[in-house]
């Protein structure tokens, strides 16, 4: 119950912290929000848009699912990063460590914020599609995207947490972040369909976790039939997510890096 009293305290820190930041609220929020709003008002009159050989989806439901998995990426990846670093170098961890409560509070607490803040987007995301752009949002694929959703914060917190031992300082973090988020979007098919992109270049793209996360986020919202789950998915997300957090166990730093 301590560990549980704890964890949600520091979730809830992050999220006012969040909310008081204007900048992690335009990165988080505003960025995918407003890319959706703008990409489905320029391509809306294309009605359908190719994704693969004989495949086709509408424009509005390609980029709604796309952009949900990118911000849900960006604002995961990026925040875990950014957050983490920070409290290191600033010596909160260490002392955070040496208090006697326990050290994975913190962390549960980080994961916890970001289930919250990925299902406000996700919500947001859904209900302009929904009652702007008349995307047909079935009951039965809702579950699908909360399984997607907390999938993708746990993947992407495990590889922010993975990689945050490269990581000297939070303005290396908020370069680093987008830089990457922005990316593998070109690449996974959330900006461009995968049909315009070179073949190997998708076939290396199906690998890394963005890739599977968006096309399933599109394919949920496209589909007119069946519940949306595509068990590939849950594969390559969940091997990242594992081998991320093995990795992270292993070099995760409590002591600042820069002296």
């Amino acid at each position: 119950m301590r560990f549980i009293r704890l964890s949600l305290a520091q979730a809830l820190y992050n999220l006012r912290a969040y909310l008081r930041s204007a900048r992690t609220v335009v990165l988080g929020v505003v960025m995918p929000v407003g890319l959706l709003v703008i990409l489905s008002w320029v391509f809306a009159h294309q009605g359908q848009i190719a994704v693969a050989a004989g495949y086709q989806m509408s424009a509005i439901a390609f980029y709604a699912g796309g952009l949900t998995a990118y911000g849900l990426m960006l604002g995961t990846f990026t925040g875990v990063m950014v957050a983490v670093v920070g409290a290191r170098e600033a010596g909160w961890l260490k002392r955070f460590r040496a208090a006697p409560v326990p050290p994975g509070s913190y962390l549960a607490g980080q994961i916890l914020f970001n289930v919250l803040i990925s299902l406000g987007l996700v919500v947001v995301m859904m209900t302009i599609a929904t009652l702007v752009y008349d995307l047909h949002l079935r009951a039965a694929a809702l579950s699908a995207i909360f399984a997607y959703t907390l999938l993708g914060v746990f993947c992407f917190t495990a590889v922010a947490l993975a990689i945050t031992r490269l990581i000297t300082t939070p303005e290396m973090g908020s370069s680093v972040g987008p830089f990457v988020a922005i990316t593998l979007s070109f690449t996974s098919g959330v900006f461009l369909p995968p049909d315009l992109m070179p073949h190997w270049l998708v076939d290396v793209s199906n690998y890394l976790p963005l890739e599977p996360l968006a096309q399933s986020m599109q394919s949920v919202l496209a589909s007119s039939a069946g519940t949306g789950y595509q068990y590939r998915t849950f594969v390559v997300l969940g091997v990242w997510g594992v081998v991320s957090f093995v990795v992270a166990r292993l070099s995760f730093k409590w002591q600042p890096l820069r002296r």
